[in-house]
């Protein structure tokens, strides 16, 4: 990736920073819906992140398993 959660965080922080600071009003009602649609893709991300969903993932799962670091599914 090219670049790092963190510069991506303060890029948006200054953007914001510097509109406050000229004055631009932003509607509530935009801000609410793009703070809305960040977080919602974030737990989408988050989810399909930290679960064996993809074929890659169900790869990863039967290695580790076949290791003995995982246990199978709770019966």
């Amino acid at each position: 990736m090219m670049f790092d959660t963190g510069s991506i965080a303060r890029f948006f922080g200054l953007i914001a920073a510097l509109l406050a600071y000229f004055g631009v009003n932003v509607p509530e009602d935009l801000t609410e819906a793009v703070t809305s649609f960040v977080v919602a893709a974030l737990a989408v991300y988050a989810a399909w992140k930290n679960n064996y969903i993809s074929k890659k993932g169900h790869e990863q799962k039967k290695v580790l398993e076949e290791a003995g670091l995982k246990k199978g599914e709770i019966e």
